[in-house]
């Protein structure tokens, strides 16, 4: 149905700056290394080569632990070990990189909270100055601009830091943009299938009502009246078929307003309603074990076995008239067949009804089988999966 309004449109996903830090992180956590190896002192076994192949181990392992978020070891603990690496590896090589102690400051903003980080990397700061003035024999100018690159990289993280919480309140409120558009759109349904429920109502329901308040009068009448004893009983069927049709203009209301829809267990009582409209035998027979179908499929059978049904008071009203429901672990089938007491019925000549049939029973992931059987009579054959073997379900 027309609604006036579009589809949904999922927003498009937020683009973060901050998906490169870990490969960044640990190109940088190489790049110290690395400058670390291939300094003047190097990495070796003894004195201080020894130290600095030491602190450059525990380094990059606490490095590597703090980017891919190990919770086992708190992150303030793995920055502890990584600024004291630093230090060691700044007494060890005097002249070895500042790098180390600036991916430090960026790293700390990013895992709160920030207290004992922040703390961790005052004192570290402060020591490594203290090591540049005393033993590598730096200016002060030089540990001043150490200072300036802590607290720049310091900001950096901290900007990484808020950028990826914006990222994540605005993938949450385009979360809850789209599902608020779901909903609108199951609104517009609800109130179009309500206001189409309306007019069903007032139009077939209520002509249907009148109907058959002028049939029962025509039944007295003809019953009261010499009359053919045939045309009490027409008028008697057309009675019963009157408040059939009322009753499932009703349903079919029901459906549209969310009521339960009807399905296979209420074929019995079509069976019956047939019977009071037709001349005819009418058996029914079910075997197998009730499976669960979802409602789709479950009124997709139901109304097939009304078609059918309809169609043989329509084309074959005398006709005998076999129903069988066979039920299967994957899947359900529903076979109705009349004997016919003409012409039979060819597929091109049954109006909509069968097409219709079709369309819903395939919507559903059902096939539709309809011939016309040897001589006269026609025999329609519906097969409906299960619940758990439609596209889609849990096995």
């Amino acid at each position: 149905m027309s609604t006036g309004s579009t589809p949904p449109v999922d927003p498009p996903q937020p683009r973060s700056a901050s998906r490169f830090l870990i490969p960044l992180g640990l190109a940088v956590i190489v790049v110290v290394v690395l400058e670390a190896g291939l300094g003047p002192v190097g990495f070796g076994v003894s004195g201080r080569p020894l130290l600095l192949t030491v602190a450059s181990a525990a380094y990059a392992v606490a490095g590597y632990a703090f980017l891919r978020g190990v919770s086992v070891v708190p992150a303030w603990v793995l920055l502890a070990v990584m600024t004291a690496a630093v230090l060691a590896m700044h007494v060890a090589d005097p002249d070895g990189p500042v790098i180390g102690l600036f991916l430090i400051a960026a790293f700390i903003p990013l895992r709160p909270p920030l207290q004992a980080p922040t703390v961790i990397l005052v004192v570290g700061t402060a020591a490594y100055n203290l090591i540049q003035l005393f033993l590598a024999s730096e200016t002060l100018l030089l540990t001043i601009a150490t200072d300036a690159g802590v607290a720049f990289f310091f900001l950096v993280g901290t900007m990484l830091r808020r950028e990826r919480e914006q990222r994540e309140e605005l993938a949450r409120l385009m979360a809850e943009l789209a599902e608020s558009r779901r909903a609108e759109q199951a609104a517009i349904v609800v109130a179009e299938r309500a206001r189409l429920a309306q007019d069903l109502h007032d139009v077939l329901a209520h002509t249907l009502s009148g109907l058959a308040l002028q049939l029962e009068g025509a039944n007295l009448l003809a019953a009261t009246t010499p009359a053919d004893p045939r045309l009490v009983d027409t008028v008697k069927r057309a009675h019963q078929l009157c408040k059939s049709g009322l009753a499932e203009s009703r349903r079919a209301v029901g459906a549209l307003r969310g009521d339960q829809l009807p399905g296979p267990e209420q074929i019995g009582d079509l069976v019956a309603e047939h019977r009071l409209a037709s001349r005819g035998s009418v058996t029914f027979g079910e075997t197998g074990s009730p499976v669960r179908l979802s409602p789709e499929a479950g009124l997709a059978l139901y109304r097939a076995a009304q078609e059918a049904l309809s169609n043989v008071r329509k084309h074959a009203g005398n006709a005998d008239v076999d129903v069988a429901l066979d039920w299967a672990d994957d899947h359900v089938e529903l076979t109705v067949a009349d004997t016919g007491d003409g012409p039979a019925v060819s597929l091109g000549g049954s109006g909509y009804g069968l097409s219709g049939m079709t369309e819903r029973v395939n919507a559903v992931g059902g096939s539709v089988d309809s011939a016309a059987l040897t001589g006269q009579g026609f025999r329609v054959h519906v097969t409906v999966p299960t619940a758990g073997q439609l596209p889609g379900a849990q096995r």
